[in-house]
């Protein structure tokens, strides 16, 4: 009999504008297995369509959460370097948006219940690095705001949190792969 292969899921998790997605592109061309953020797509179609997060949060979440369930389970069956897989943020995030605007119900609030990642690496708001693009709209206060929910998640889903320092793009993937 084979015995499914196990990865271990670590998860980085932050506001927008933190450095996440930055850091997980060093941590491809470093070839580790790495899930991208599927906001920004899904964002992206809906501002086409004139709609967005705050008009639709729901409609929008589910499509979210639709991609990071895939990605979630997709991790068992790959072959990874150092048997790591990355997450460009967590089902957990879905629930922390929403109540930052005030807009989980109990399904959402319940939701992360069913989600176990090994580790999660957290990134605070960081001034110095923080810019808007097309798909970022939120402004640097935005970052703060949402910030704290975040934190409040992955501390009540009880997996371990780690604080990402403010220390440059390759510091940072160093500091992730000494601590996980």
């Amino acid at each position: 009999m084979v015995q499914q292969k196990i990865n271990k899921r670590i998860v980085l998790a932050g506001g927008p504008g933190t450095g996440k997605t930055s850091v997980l592109n060093e941590l491809v061309k470093l070839e580790f297995h790495c899930f991208q953020e599927a906001f920004r797509e899904i964002f992206s179609d809906y501002k086409k369509k004139g709609s967005d997060f705050k008009s639709e949060p729901d409609k929008i979440s589910k499509e979210i959460y639709k991609k990071r369930y895939n990605d979630y389970y997709q991790a068992d069956n790959l072959s990874c370097k150092d048997d790591k897989v990355f997450y460009d943020r967590g089902i957990h995030e879905i629930t922390a948006y929403l109540r930052s605007i005030d807009k989980s119900s109990t399904y959402w609030d319940n939701l992360p219940a069913d989600y176990n990642y090994d580790l999660i690496f957290i990134f605070q708001p960081w001034k110095e690095i923080y810019k808007k693009d097309k798909e970022r709209i939120e402004e640097f206060s935005d970052v703060k705001k949402i910030s704290p929910f975040i934190n409040e998640i992955y501390l009540e889903s009880g997996i371990k949190i780690i604080d990402v320092p403010f220390i440059s793009i390759k510091e940072r993937v160093k500091f992730i792969l000494e601590n996980s």
